[in-house]
């Protein structure tokens, strides 16, 4: 656990896909019918719930909707998500800048990787 000011908060947080998962298991519910609950098409269920794609705002009203969590824990998940996947790769690039120059490559891809997620995280 990390220390910030007077609150205690994980290292690790995880894709509201896998909230989303475990509250259709808990409503004995199959992706098929909760895309016709939702309204959310269920490649996008099936996405999500495999942590492939991300929470928007209109999903996550959808979602509350269907589950009854309320939409702001869905925005937050998504976005405490993709804090933590930031920092994960901004600290893998501080890595492979250490690195010899054979790492250049890797390098780039996780640059470019770090400027989508600041653009992803303007957008929030």
């Amino acid at each position: 656990m990390a220390k910030t000011g007077k609150s205690v908060q994980p290292y690790i947080f995880f894709h509201p896909g896998e909230t989303l998962s475990e509250k259709m298991d808990e409503m004995q519910i199959s992706e098929k019918e909760f895309a016709e609950i939702s309204g959310i098409s269920e490649d996008k269920i099936r996405l999500i719930n495999a942590c492939k794609a991300d929470v928007d705002e209109p999903t996550a009203i959808a979602l509350e909707k269907a589950t009854r969590i309320p939409t702001h824990f869905w925005l937050k998940l998504q976005e405490d998500f993709n804090i933590y996947r930031m920092k994960l790769l901004v600290e893998q690039l501080h890595k492979s800048i250490l690195r010899p120059m054979e790492y250049n490559t890797k390098r780039d891809k996780i640059r470019k990787t770090v400027k989508k997620m600041v653009k992803l995280s303007e957008c929030i």
